[in-house]
């Protein structure tokens, strides 16, 4: 009679325990067969509610329309070579006001290496403000070129000009925007002064049998 309270002891305490193992079965075993923490489920991007729509805020910012970019001036003289496929697209003869326009004579024809009138005396000037000045530029002009001749054909220009690059002259061809078409001329030069210029033009004559007209010349930036 006395073992009997130890045996109800030890049935109470296998009880406890299979309902302790039982309880650790239940929390632990869908943890390993899913392989997840249960952390996962708190917060997701599905469970996040959306924002109230009287919350946002739309704040409308207007856009600067950008400007017209200017109108490039008209370029109406271009030095070109054999490279040279395209003209610029502004290559345009200069707008004349319209009582030039009135007064503008014909087409001229197709100018070729001719021999030129012979130009009247001219006094010469020691003072260059004043040539400058007497030229009408305001002493802008700082060099001089001669000209052998103009075409309205591009590759008789440059036939004229290797002919006289041939003899180691600094030949060039220029193309001019005018109002009958593009001119090609053929310059040497430049050189600094007038007399210079002319006596690069006596040089030409004697190499080419070809009385070049000399002219004015700008220097690039002016």
């Amino acid at each position: 009679m006395a073992k009997q309270p130890n045996s109800e002891n030890r049935l109470k305490q296998r009880l406890v325990g299979a309902v302790v193992l039982i309880s650790l079965a239940v929390i632990f075993i869908p943890m390993l067969l899913s392989g997840r923490g249960g952390y996962e489920r708190l917060i997701t991007s599905s469970n996040i509610p959306p924002e109230p729509e009287a919350g946002r805020r739309v704040i409308e910012i207007p856009l600067q329309e950008v400007p017209p970019r200017p109108e490039k001036k008209p370029v109406t003289t271009v030095v070109v070579d054999e490279y040279t496929k395209e003209l610029p697209k502004n290559f345009k003869p200069a707008r004349k006001p319209p009582e030039e326009k009135a007064a503008a004579q014909a087409p001229a024809p197709e100018e070729k290496p001719a021999t030129p009138a012979k130009p009247p005396a001219r006094k010469e000037v020691t003072n260059p403000a004043a040539a400058g000045q007497a030229s009408g530029d305001g002493g802008a002009l700082q060099a001089w070129v001669v000209q052998m001749g103009s075409f309205s054909d591009k590759a008789n220009a440059m036939a004229l000009r290797n002919r006289i690059r041939g003899k180691k002259y600094p030949a060039y061809v220029e193309a001019v925007a005018t109002p009958q078409g593009t001119i090609y001329r053929v310059r040497v030069g430049p050189e600094r002064s007038r007399v210079g210029a002319e006596a690069l033009q006596r040089k030409l004559r004697k190499a080419f049998n070809l009385n070049g007209m000399v002219f004015p010349h700008k220097e690039r930036g002016r």
